[in-house]
Formats: structure tokens, sequence, C-alpha cells
């Protein structure tokens, strides 16, 4: 069992659970929190989804940051662990998080369903709008102010203006709206 082999693996199933949907997109190793951290995929859809894998020759070395990480960013987040690392890693991650368990039986793979996800009550806004480049968020300035964003500020002096001035919910749906709209990235649609 691969990581690859994984990864194709989950492919099939967000095509089975999202293949519908017009603009859900699939995003491979995209670095979140500032580049702090890096997630095996990321579903962008009407929320953002999470999925760590930690395959057979993987340690869990890394996954307290990581669990800090992802936990502020995503509004779901599904670790698809190796039946070998699934016992330890479940002591590290939050009960929100959903668990997949995969093993190889006879030169099958299996994956079962540990534990369902739920919604992160604790995603962080801010966390979701570092996802943005500079100038989508001067776009989020001028629809939710309704004014030219300053044309010296940074990112974050922009980031944090529109997180003390703009609605939260609105913040929020429209930054998802921007990352799926991008064309310019590793992002591919779900089908």
């Amino acid at each position: 069992m691969t990581e690859d082999r994984i990864r194709c693996d989950i492919r099939v199933q967000l095509g089975r659970m999202f293949g519908g949907r017009a603009n859900a997109l699939l995003v491979e190793e995209m670095e979140v929190c500032a580049g702090k951290a890096r997630i095996d995929m990321a579903v962008i859809c009407d929320r953002l989804i999470g999925i760590e894998i930690k395959g057979p020759k993987d340690d869990l070395y890394r996954l307290p940051g990581q669990v800090d990480h992802y936990s502020k960013c995503f509004d779901v987040v599904v670790l698809v662990a190796h039946k070998e690392l699934a016992a330890n890693a479940i002591k590290w991650i939050p009960s929100w998080w959903g668990v997949v368990v995969g093993s190889e039986v006879s030169g099958s793979y299996h994956y079962s369903l540990v534990r369902r996800p739920t919604r992160n009550k604790q995603a962080e806004l801010e966390a979701l709008l570092s996802l943005l480049w500079k100038d989508e968020m001067g776009s989020l300035w001028t629809t939710l102010l309704e004014d030219a964003p300053p044309s010296r500020a940074s990112k974050k002096q922009l980031r944090s203006q529109l997180l003390s001035r703009a609605p939260a919910e609105r913040l929020k749906a429209a930054g998802i709206d921007l990352l799926r709209s991008r064309r310019s990235w590793r992002a591919s649609p779900i089908c």
C-alpha cells in the first residue's frame, strides 16, 4: 500500500461524493497557515475539507503540528491512516476529525470509516484569508467594503482590516468563492 495508491483511491471516492457539484476542486499538497504546513489533499467546495494521509512508510512525528495548523484552517479534516499507525494517530487528533483506516489483505486495499468527521467549530477566518493572494484580498475589499483598497497596504494589513470591518459569514463565503475561481494554480475539478 503506497501513498500514491491511497491518493488514487481517495480521488475515486471524492468523485463519488462531490462529482455532481459544479465548483468542487481538489488541490493536492496545499500549503496552509502561511506555508507553515502542507496538507496532502484539500477539497474546496462550499467549505474547506482537508485530507491527511499517513501511509505505512510514514511516521507520526509531524502530526501534532499538522493538527494545530489544519484545525485553524479547515472546516472538516479526515485522516486516512494505515492500520499500523491509526491507533496512535487517533490519540493526537481532535474528536471532530474523521478517521479512515486502510489495510492490505491478499493484495487488495480495504478502507474502513472508523470515525465520521464533524464540523470544526474553531476554524479561524484569518487562516482561510491567509490562503488568498494579495489581489484577491483587494477584490474582497472592493466587493465587501464597496471601496478601493489602500494602494500601499500589505496583504497582512488588508486581511486585518477585512476581519475587523466585513461581516464574517460573507467574508468566509467570498473567500472560498475566490479560491474556487482561481485559474492559475494546481487545482483540478472533481469529477
